[in-house]
């Protein structure tokens, strides 16, 4: 099994930093129950995401809205979907402005990134991980 490094940065203009912190907080003990996840935390400042259309901002000691994982690709893909639920789907029948950053580098240093803005962009990104990676 591969063990991936995965950047997840979440974005929404509605919420102040403090709320989007809060959140972010609030996934690492959610992130941590999936199988094949070794470690969960905060994103420190000194590790930006470098996806396009996406900038960081430093939160004391951590980067904005951003957690970091090492996991497998099972579980990099569920968390995946897990994430879309409750990050990208509006609960209004309003758009939603959310943004989520992903960043998964192999071992290798092989690197797969995209900004998601529906669940249709992370679908196509989900499909182009699992053909560049393959499945577990």
């Amino acid at each position: 099994m591969i063990d991936l490094e995965i950047m997840i940065a979440l974005q929404d203009p509605k919420l102040e930093d403090e709320e989007l912190q809060e959140y972010t907080q609030n996934l690492l003990p959610q992130l941590r129950e999936f199988d094949g996840v070794e470690e969960v935390q905060l994103a420190p400042r000194d590790q930006p995401i470098e996806v396009p259309g996406m900038t960081s901002k430093d939160f004391g000691a951590f980067l904005l809205g951003t957690v970091t994982v090492i996991s497998t690709l099972k579980a990099l893909i569920e968390i995946i979907d897990w994430v879309e639920k409750r990050w990208l789907k509006p609960k209004e029948k309003e758009p939603s402005n959310r943004k989520l950053a992903i960043e998964v580098t192999t071992p290798d240093g092989y690197k797969l990134t995209i900004t998601a803005e529906n669940p249709e962009d992370l679908n196509v990104f989900r499909d182009q991980i699992i053909k560049q990676l393959g499945e577990d």
